[in-house]
């Protein structure tokens, strides 16, 4: 069984400007709505590809997390708390051809609350379950927050991959998880090593292995993706697919990789079909996932041959 823990979901907002003006007034055409956050499409992007996955969420007045997963039929387990939901808005300013983000912080989480949300996962989780640990932490959780967990996920046997950032990464990062996933920008806050220089990128990856980190998913955008692990490093360039936005992609390829690791692909394998995956989000606009019918139409597309990057001796 694969999890998406959601911490912190959201209302996402998709909106379009066509020009923003500074100290004025600015109208927006709001395309969609959507209950989103990490963890939340982590979930739906198992279900599109597999039709698996289960959703363990807060949730808060109104239990808005809970009717999006029920309308979509998606397994979901949530907590309801006091307070709104918070509200992300993703604007896209036509002109510059940019997307501005807004995102709000929401409500305050007592630490009891989190504690519970925690101690449910742990009874549903067994030995050989992957579990991911998505997105930002709520306001009143601790930033070792995800170490934490995944130090108790770990000691049940669980594999789990971290896809957060900052301090909560580099903490959870001293838990060993099975698989962190940063992207560019999170990579390079992390290590200091600029993503598209490749080389650089694999000896920081490496390091993060010697750390105890079981793999390393790099995200790098135009440049392709890096999977390294103990037992190699390889390269998957980007397809060439029409860009109609760009949220969601990370989420497309966690869900993906956790997938092809869990039925035991080989690491190249896998990289190859997180990567159709997320290739498969970016055509589609907004906050909109992959489907499973355009990453099996864009598999073939893929190179077959992913480049293995040999260690540097000395």
């Amino acid at each position: 069984m694969i999890y998406a823990l959601s911490l912190n979901p959201c209302l996402d907002k998709s909106a379009r400007i066509a020009r923003f003006a500074p100290d004025a007034p600015n109208r927006i055409r709001v395309e969609r709505t959507d209950v989103g956050g990490k963890g939340v499409n982590v979930a739906r992007a198992l279900h599109a590809l597999a039709g698996t996955g289960t959703l363990v969420s807060l949730d808060f007045e109104g239990e808005p997390v809970k009717a999006a997963m029920a309308a979509e039929g998606l397994t979901g387990i949530c907590l309801p708390l006091p307070g709104q939901l918070r509200v992300n808005l993703k604007l896209r300013d036509e002109a510059a051809g940019r997307t501005i983000e807004i995102n709000e912080s929401g409500p305050e989480v007592h630490p009891e609350a989190l504690r519970a949300m925690e101690d449910r996962l742990l009874s549903l989780c067994r030995e050989g379950d992957w579990v991911s640990l998505s997105g930002s932490l709520p306001s009143g959780a601790a930033q070792d927050t995800y170490r934490r967990l995944c130090r108790r996920l770990n000691a049940q046997g669980c594999q789990v991959a971290a896809d957060c950032d900052g301090t909560a990464l580099a903490l959870a990062i001293q838990a060993h998880p099975a698989l962190i996933k940063p992207n560019a920008g999170e990579f390079q806050a992390l290590t200091g090593v600029d993503p598209a220089d490749t080389d650089a990128a694999v000896e920081a990856c490496r390091g993060l292995i010697r750390q105890g980190v079981g793999r390393v998913c790099l995200s790098r955008g135009a440049e392709g993706a890096l999977l390294v692990s103990a037992r190699g490093a390889w390269r998957c360039p980007a397809a060439d697919v029409p860009v109609r936005g760009l949220q969601g992609a990370g989420d497309s390829m966690l869900a993906a990789l956790m997938l092809a690791l869990a039925r035991g692909d080989a690491e190249p394998i896998a990289l190859r079909y997180a990567s159709a995956a997320a290739r498969a989000s970016v055509m589609r606009p907004g906050t909109l996932l992959c489907r499973r019918e355009d990453v099996e139409r864009l598999l073939p597309t893929m190179p077959e041959a992913i480049q293995s990057l040999p260690e540097r001796s000395g």
